[in-house]
């Protein structure tokens, strides 16, 4: 998969965002789904990367946290 520099910055960004949560005693659920929606909308544009997608929007449905990750397609 190949991104624009800004785009890698903002990914590296919103996954260490999300390590962070995963590493606390009470992760904060929707900085969580936010920042996952982030790394699916980057990179729903990869069609090699549409398993990830489905992945990171099966995680925050079983949180019970909305997915917007698709919205604007």
């Amino acid at each position: 998969m190949t991104f624009p520099s800004c785009d890698q910055e903002d990914m590296i960004e919103a996954i260490d965002r999300v390590e962070e949560q995963l590493h606390t005693t009470h992760p904060n659920l929707a900085l969580m789904c936010r920042f996952l929606n982030s790394i699916a909308r980057s990179l729903r544009a990869q069609p090699e990367a549409r398993a990830a997608c489905l992945a990171i929007e099966d995680a925050i449905g079983k949180a019970g946290m909305p997915s917007t990750w698709q919205s604007g397609i």
